[in-house]
């Protein structure tokens, strides 16, 4: 079942910010927009358990020359926001000016900021099961 399919944003930090040159400047410098598909494989596998309960699939398309990770810059909220199990859900981000467009993403508790667990990522293709499962779900989203 799809949960999600849409554009998701990031404007800045609620409270604003201090002490940097981008908190005087008007222009959006802190829009991060990533286009994302969210998918529960619970419901949409039917009659299996899948041992990744959420399927995301992510492609940055912020404007501007900085090109950006979604899972980076994004996934913490990305996974508050759709109450997801970091541990429980299949990352995959889309790029197509990389020559294997699709990688995974491996989330790994760096450490405890005093407010939320900061994650650091490490890349991979896709293995052979993912590949099916994308081209099940995920060929045909973006």
């Amino acid at each position: 079942m799809l949960i999600y399919d849409g554009i998701f944003k990031w404007e800045g930090p609620d409270a604003g910010c201090s002490g940097c040159e981008a908190c005087h400047n008007t222009d959006a410098l802190w829009l991060i927009s990533c286009k994302l598909k969210i998918v529960d494989l619970a419901s949409a596998l039917e009659g299996t358990i899948p041992f990744k309960r959420h399927l995301v699939l992510a492609e940055d398309i912020s404007e501007g020359p900085l090109r950006r990770i979604c899972a980076e810059s994004l996934g913490r909220r990305i996974f508050k926001a759709f109450n997801l199990d970091i541990r429980r859900t299949l990352w995959i981000e889309f790029d197509p000016k990389l020559p294997k467009r699709y990688h995974v993403a491996h989330f790994t508790p760096a450490y405890h900021d005093g407010q939320e667990i900061i994650y650091t990522i490490e890349w991979r293709p896709l293995m052979p099961g993912e590949k099916k499962l994308l081209h099940a779900f995920g060929e045909s989203l973006f």
